[in-house]
């Protein structure tokens, strides 16, 4: 049972595979079992995940030749999944993106919460099924880190460089680079692929049905510190005054100085530390604790 970070990434150690994601470099780490990966996540899980409206349909994207299938296409009257017409959907090459599983599968919520407290980032899981017929991604790049964990059948992948530096959610997309691939391997059950965000790859789906869950990190950045400070400052007096109301020059002058001086003192207050530990906290606040072992004290049940 995967169940920490260090199983997650052996042969790696935490200290090798941390160094990976603070330089965001790649890492590929060939399969020493087909079955490693197993015990995260089967077809029968994801089945009974849908069939039953565990996990809800308006998260599930079902693509194909990266467009989405209109969901009249394989839902019923009712909103549920049709089984003849889905399978259908499936049979043509449609993909499935499963977002936010680890919501909705116990030890996948374990293993991304372990993790987060870990690296003080947010960790959360998706799963992703291809259906064969040749079906590829363009060449893309994301804006998290992900390990991804092939659990069933096989995927190629191309990397191309160079990566684009940094993203983030907000920046406008770049232009794709006409490099030769710089990694080109075909995934199969077992193997391990840590993706760097702004990488940019592709990804061609193998030969019949494929399963692959992938690991999303999401770290703070200095525009969340902005977030905070304006969160703070949004009820303080000097803030809540309108511009456009002052009588000459020198009153609207009086009023920039101040709220300069209002925003200097909360910077020289901020601490890049007690950010991270308020951060923390606040992740923590919002779980329930009814029981459980010493080491999974505030571990909430999913079942």
């Amino acid at each position: 049972m995967i169940s920490t970070l260090q199983d997650l990434v052996a042969p790696l150690t935490e200290a090798e595979f941390l160094t990976h994601l603070r330089d965001r470099k790649v890492a590929f780490i060939p399969a020493s079992g087909p079955h490693r990966f197993e015990t995260m996540l089967d077809w029968d899980e994801l089945n009974h995940l849908i069939e039953n409206v565990h996990y809800p349909i308006g998260r599930l994207s079902v693509l194909r030749d990266s467009f989405s299938v209109v969901t009249h296409v394989y839902l019923n009257d009712g909103g549920r999944l049709d089984p003849v017409a889905f399978s259908s959907v499936m049979d043509q090459g449609a993909n499935l993106i499963f977002a936010r599983l680890d919501e909705y599968v116990p030890r996948l919520w374990r293993l991304c919460r372990q993790i987060a407290e870990q690296t003080g980032e947010q960790v959360t899981a998706e799963a992703i099924v291809t259906s064969g017929k040749g079906g590829a991604l363009p060449l893309h790049y994301n804006k998290e880190d992900v390990c991804v964990l092939q659990i069933a059948g096989s995927e190629r992948w191309q990397l191309c460089g160079p990566p684009v530096v940094n993203p983030v959610k907000s920046m406008l997309d770049q232009p794709a680079p006409r490099s030769a691939p710089l990694f080109d391997e075909v995934l199969h059950a077992g193997d391990f692929l840590f993706l760097p965000a702004g990488y940019w790859h592709r990804r061609e789906n193998g030969p019949g049905r494929s399963l692959h869950v992938s690991i999303v990190f999401e770290p703070p950045y200095g525009r969340d510190v902005l977030s905070s400070l304006a969160s703070q400052l949004a009820a303080d007096e000097t803030f809540k005054q309108p511009l456009t109301r002052y009588a000459d020059a020198s009153a609207l002058a009086a009023h920039e100085a101040a709220l300069k001086t209002r925003l200097i003192d909360q910077v020289q207050l901020w601490s890049l530390a007690g950010f991270l530990t308020q951060r923390a906290a606040r992740s923590k606040a919002g779980r329930i604790h009814i029981e459980g072992t010493r080491s999974d004290s505030d571990e909430r049940s999913h079942d």
